[in-house]
């Protein structure tokens, strides 16, 4: 799951708490001012949903999170599916992410090179499931993607903000701060001027991690 996917869903699980903060409201005391007659029930307005700050528009626009609330569910028959491909990969630098669809019809079991016995007989024994698997091949090992990357944030703590390995496994998500950008004039400009670079590919955008 890259940096986007991350944030996105953070911003998704934020937004459904807001919008259950209405059953916290304090009942009225019993014949306070405004109570309604015994036996009636009163219909609270739903809060307003905060507007996203600024520096996460350009993660998640509002029409985009709005549809990410309404998509299916993922079902637990998928969450298991995705545990025994963890189990029978255990910690091969070959495995990456599991990917599941925003239709909630296919898994995606991303590996580098040729896949275990193991990890294709779980891939094998959900062929008739209500969902689909399949196994994808990266361009990059995982595991040396996520070691660059951990190479990448530590030698530039101070201009990449976040990095990650790419889903795909076809290079690095690298962002760099937006106040890095503005002094350089670019983001190419940016990652020359520091020498942030890597012998894998990199897909740098501008931006910030917001504390949780």
């Amino acid at each position: 799951m890259d940096v986007r996917e991350r944030w996105r869903c953070g911003l998704v699980l934020t937004v459904l708490l807001a919008l259950t903060a209405c059953a916290d409201q304090a009942p009225q005391q019993p014949g306070g001012p405004g109570t309604p007659p015994s036996g009636y029930v009163e219909l609270q307005p739903m809060p307003d949903v905060p507007p996203l700050p600024e520096e996460l528009e350009h993660v998640v626009p509002p029409d985009e999170l709005l549809e990410d609330l309404a998509l299916p569910l993922v079902s637990a028959e998928m969450l298991d599916a995705i545990d025994q491909v963890r189990v029978a990969a255990g910690n091969s630098p070959d495995f990456g992410d599991p990917e599941i669809s925003r239709d909630r019809t296919l898994v995606t079991v991303r590996w580098h090179g040729p896949v275990p016995a193991a990890v294709q007989q779980v891939v094998d024994a959900h062929a008739g499931a209500d969902f689909a698997m399949v196994v994808e091949q990266t361009p990059f090992r995982p595991g040396d993607l996520q070691a660059e990357a951990s190479r990448l944030i530590t030698e530039h703590s101070g201009v990449v903000s976040a990095v990650g390995a790419r889903a795909a496994g076809d290079g690095i998500d690298v962002m760099i701060t937006e106040q890095a950008v503005e002094e350089a004039g670019g983001l190419d400009e940016a990652l020359a001027q520091h020498g942030i670079d890597s012998r894998f590919p990199l897909f740098p955008s501008a931006g910030s991690v917001v504390p949780a």
